[in-house]
């Protein structure tokens, strides 16, 4: 193999490697703007989450004491 064989093999080597890194720099990018994406999907659902867990907690404390289970049935 000459010098320019071995010159334009280690350029076609570059050329590949830059195309790689230019492909890896995108994925990066995008997964980036997904994860951002996601952290603001799960904050809301986490304030959503707290929401419900209040709500739950004031629904429960206007239940009376009482154990359905110890009410005896209509018809007694």
């Amino acid at each position: 193999m000459s010098n320019e064989e071995k010159l334009q093999a280690l350029q076609q080597q570059v050329v590949e490697l830059q195309t790689q890194l230019a492909f890896q720099e995108q994925a990066i990018n995008e997964l980036g703007g997904v994860l951002a994406e996601q952290q603001r999907d799960l904050a809301a659902l986490q304030r959503e989450w707290v929401s419900v867990k209040d709500r739950y907690a004031s629904l429960r404390e206007q239940l009376p004491d009482t154990n359905p289970l110890d009410e005896k049935p209509p018809h007694y």
